[in-house]
């Protein structure tokens, strides 16, 4: 197995041992019962491999433990940050200052949101697969034991917003030497006797915390899915002090083996071409048999067990053969972005895996049996096994079927922008036992004004804070706080979002606000337009518009919203001034448009060629009626509408 892992929080360890009571800590759990435990890599703000993700970028809402990557045990056997910088130093939203005593950093933030989000639990997680070096030492005496943990007290009472640690030692009783070609691989020396110095750790830890007040706090493990390491461990013992076991149910198979396999399976498949002997990979080596050896061998609750989702992939080149690539044949190790170059593994986060799907030869398969999904490109040979949504929902529906206290996630910046995996892991696990916070609502509603407004936003739910952004991004429980009144000068678009402790976050309300000089609707259009007519017209408006509403009057009156609305073509039978005006919401109504038709029914001559006609007669040519305004005989052609030199129309 490779990488880091851990899980989750929320059970309380019982007391079985003469000399101390594992007092149960106050639990993380959700009201379901369950908990989703997510994996922080303090590592993440400097690579957007990680989406330079920041604590406060977490779905804080839709998760109920976070255990932050990495601690480690320093060469003088204390506890130590891996980063001190990123976990203390660098400047960030909610950091209190540059004095000595004031938090910045990562913890800094956490100090913030486990404000807002008290029931979320926050552990430091220790070692990991590159951070193991000083356990095997640490471990080996009581003396060294003391002074570790003697500096998880004081950490523990330095920081009381975090709730306890989590210790990620890969793995007792193994000897391995650190990656030549990775400089961040320090290795995890070890051997036969760290069997028993790692049961001692653990109720040592476990006496401390009650010992020194501190019985409240969390003590959990990274616990190997394979058996075989289990034996070198004594999970049946030491069970009892922690209050969960992570189980790393995931990298069971990688480019450390030359047949591609599945890396997070559910269930063995028969057709696994992996071996039984003298390790039985085979049959063994997936999350039921792990889960099962855990609960059946060992003795453990199934409550206290939670199960493993990788957001990340395990990868092969050089395929051949297998079916669809599966159980075929590899030359090494494909190189993903997460990947070390000098040392890669296939890894790529969640978030690009999905977008390879189907693309670029890239084709996703699923195996039926164990449940999982991968990705083959039969041109490059190369092979990509991974966790997606189907076999995560899949993996919810094992762990709720089977009793198990809930899932642990390496790690969340492999989730999409939008975390749709923890979103769904959270509804199958969570969700439908918790209530969701009210929408926004703005006042006044989005639209175009011709002046600056000063906008409202409100919820419904009592004590549900409102984040909200003007520059399009999806709010977050990092976003700025709503307060006060939002003064909006100029075109807007602002979106909000309620959050609250214990409840899912509601939907996302977007308002779009333009200010400024409001377009003006288009002027109405009369056909046909004003004149003299001999008999009763029937009078169309139109408005070039789309929407625009037109209202008119016929009593000299001026137009408004409340005069009578056109709605279809208006007979004028008698003289008549009508008067029209065009609206829509959001713009200025348009200008008044006055038509007067004039309906003479006396009789008027027809215009004929050869007459003499002197200034000022009346004649009617097609259906209108002319005055001439120049003394003429009139000649064929010569036609009131075609010789506006002589007629002008009435």
């Amino acid at each position: 197995m490779k990488q880091i892992k851990k899980m989750i929080g929320v059970l309380l360890a019982l007391a079985l041992l003469v000399t101390m009571i594992p007092a149960g800590a106050d639990t993380a759990k959700a009201a379901s019962g369950k908990n989703i435990v997510v994996y922080f890599p303090n590592w993440g703000i400097y690579n957007s491999a990680h989406r330079s993700i920041t604590v406060g970028m977490m779905p804080w809402d839709k998760i109920t433990v976070i255990n932050h990557a990495f601690f480690e045990v320093d060469s003088s056997f204390k506890l130590a940050s891996t980063d001190t910088f990123a976990d203390f130093d660098k400047m960030m939203d909610h950091s209190e200052g540059w004095d000595t005593n004031q938090l910045r950093g990562h913890f800094g933030e956490y100090k913030y949101y486990k404000n807002l989000y008290p029931n979320v639990k926050i552990i430091i997680s220790v070692g990991g697969w590159t951070r193991g070096q000083n356990f095997h030492a640490m471990a080996a005496t009581s003396s060294s034991r003391a002074v570790f943990i003697q500096s998880v007290i004081d950490f523990l009472k330095k920081y009381p917003f975090i709730d306890g640690i989590d210790l990620d030692w890969e793995y007792p009783g193994v000897n391995r030497a650190a990656d030549p070609n990775d400089q961040y691989d320090k290795g995890c020396p070890g051997g036969p006797e760290d069997k028993q110095n790692f049961t001692s750790l653990l109720r040592e830890i476990r006496q401390a915390y009650n010992n020194n007040g501190l019985s409240g706090k969390l003590l959990t493990i990274a616990a190997p899915s394979g058996y075989d390491k289990l034996e070198l461990q004594e999970p049946n013992v030491y069970a009892q002090y922690l209050d969960w076991l992570n189980v790393m149910t995931y990298d069971m198979h990688g480019a450390w083996e030359t047949t591609t396999n599945h890396q997070s399976p559910i269930y063995a498949n028969p057709n696994d071409p992996s071996g039984t002997s003298p390790i039985d990979i085979k049959n063994r080596y997936n999350t039921d048999s792990a889960m099962k050896t855990l609960q059946q061998v060992y003795k453990i609750p199934a409550e206290k067990l939670y199960v493993g989702t990788p957001y990340y992939s395990r990868g092969w080149k050089g395929v051949t053969g297998g079916v669809n690539g599966m159980y075929g044949n590899a030359t090494g190790a494909a190189t993903g972005s997460w990947d070390n170059p000098q040392s890669p593994g296939g890894q790529y986060p969640y978030f690009t895996l999905k977008t390879m799907e189907n693309q670029n030869g890239y084709i996703k398969y699923r195996d039926d049996t164990t449940k999982t999904p991968w990705l083959y490109n039969a041109s490059q040979g190369i092979v990509l096994s991974y966790e997606d949504t189907t076999s995560l929902s899949a993996r919810c529906d094992y762990i709720n079927s089977n009793g198990y206290g809930g899932l642990i996630v390496w790690e969340i910046s492999g989730d999409t922008s939008n975390y749709e995996m923890t979103s769904l892991a959270f509804q199958k696990l969570i969700g439908s036992n918790v209530q969701t916070a009210a929408a926004p609502v703005f006042s006044p509603a989005g639209g175009t004004y011709a002046s600056a407004q000063t906008v409202t936003i409100s919820s419904a739910t009592s004590g549900a804070e409102i984040r909200y952004t003007t520059d399009g991004t999806e709010p977050a429980a990092s976003s700025p706080l709503y307060s006060s009144p939002l003064t909006v000068s100029a075109t807007t678009t602002v979106k909000a979002k309620a959050f609250k402790s214990g409840m899912n976050s509601s939907a996302t309300v977007t308002a779009d606000y333009t200010i400024g000089t409001a377009q003006t609707v288009a002027a109405p259009v009369f056909n046909p337009a004003a004149g003299t007519y001999t008999s009763a017209q029937t009078v169309a408006i139109s408005c070039a518009t789309s929407g625009a509403e037109i209202h008119y009057t016929t009593d000299g009156s001026e137009p408004a919203a409340s005069s009578p609305l056109y709605s279809s073509a208006l007979t004028v039978s008698a003289t008549t001034t009508i008067k029209a005006k065009a609206f829509k919401s959001g713009m200025t109504s348009s200008a008044t448009i006055t038509q007067s038709y004039t309906i003479n029914s006396g009789q008027t001559a027809a215009w004929a060629p050869g007459t003499a006609y002197k200034v000022g007669d009346l004649v009617t040519y097609e259906g209108k009626t002319y005055k001439c305004i120049q003394a003429h005989t009139a000649l064929e052609g010569w036609t009131p509408a075609a010789v506006p030199a002589l007629w002008n129309l009435v």
